[in-house]
């Protein structure tokens, strides 16, 4: 087989190589800006172009806030920060207010460059402006389809989905199931709780929503399903409200509704303000359990994550 076959199968495939396609373009246009940038002398790497144009018009920023700003994951944007600092077109100030958070700004060279660039990019703009103003026009589409996933997520789309096809499942196969939910109150019990956190976390080991603060201020309840221990919860009282934490059900209980029966558990008992926060992968799922997103994206020791209110 040869490449041009392998090109006509890729884009053949339709929706499903859309990624692939994508990247391809995004290659050839990298590719060509980097050529137009030396036919004018000027060493520029276009992967740098995000943060660069960025930092002209907003600075200083945080690196979440940079991250945020570009649409860049947090491990991108530091990867690109470290070679734009090598190259010496940015630095960093601490934050007065937060000496552990680095504030990015440009240099001297970045402006310099800066100037040198602009009649690049508006020939860059004139050429892709001819190139996409098509029937279909790209930008007009890629604005589009960027609005929608801000609004949900590719991920959150397809784990919808994964649960409604887990949910038709069980309905058209599964037999009733005994799922209870019980206020821990006893020793024996704490320690059931304990074993199933312990289990799970060496799998997800440092999760926002696993981990549980070691003292005896937080409320336990217990998940079985025909009397046998199958998921833990807990929620403590925090400065913002009561913050739901060890939520974790064992694997071999998951979807088929023990989670659910466990936050309705948590909802009968009416706890004011109460909340979670949720990572990325379980935020359509605490939606369809009555939580609603508060604020932007957070970091947690490491993990992204939604803090999200339940509305009674």
């Amino acid at each position: 087989m040869n490449s041009n076959d392998a090109v006509n199968l890729i884009d053949e495939s339709g929706i499903l190589a859309i990624s692939t396609r994508l990247q391809r373009l995004s290659d050839q246009f990298r590719k060509d800006g980097l050529l137009l940038y030396k036919a004018f002398g000027i060493e520029f790497e276009p992967k740098w172009f995000p943060v660069i144009y960025t930092l002209q018009f907003k600075s200083p920023l945080s690196i979440l806030e940079l991250a945020a700003e570009i649409g860049y994951a947090h491990p991108s944007t530091i990867s690109l920060l470290k070679e734009l600092e090598q190259q010496k077109l940015i630095s960093s100030l601490r934050d007065k207010t937060d000496e552990r958070k680095r504030l990015i700004i440009l240099t001297a060279k970045a402006w310099e460059l800066i100037e040198q660039m602009k009649p690049v990019w508006d020939i860059m703009i004139k050429v892709l402006t001819e190139v996409t103003e098509t029937q279909n026009n790209l930008m007009k589409a890629l604005n589009e389809v960027e609005e929608q996933l801000r609004g949900k997520s590719f991920f959150e789309r397809a784990l919808s989905l994964v649960e409604a096809m887990k949910e038709q499942r069980v309905e058209a196969n599964a037999e009733p199931l005994e799922i209870d939910v019980q206020l821990i109150e006893t020793t024996e019990g704490m320690k059931t709780a304990a074993a199933i956190r312990k289990s799970i976390l060496r799998t997800f080991n440092d999760d926002p929503l696993l981990g549980i603060t070691a003292d005896d201020k937080a409320i336990h309840f217990l998940a079985t399903v025909h009397d046998l221990p199958a998921g833990t919860c807990s929620y403590r009282k925090t400065k913002t409200g009561n913050r739901i934490e060890g939520l974790g059900i064992l694997e071999q209980y998951r979807g088929i509704g023990v989670g659910k029966a466990i936050i309705e558990a948590l909802s009968a008992q009416k706890i004011a303000g109460l909340y979670v926060h949720s990572p990325l992968a379980l935020v359509t799922w605490f939606e369809k359990m009555g939580f609603s997103k508060k604020g932007q994206q957070e970091e947690e020791s490491g993990s992204l994550y939604y803090k999200m209110g339940l509305s009674y």
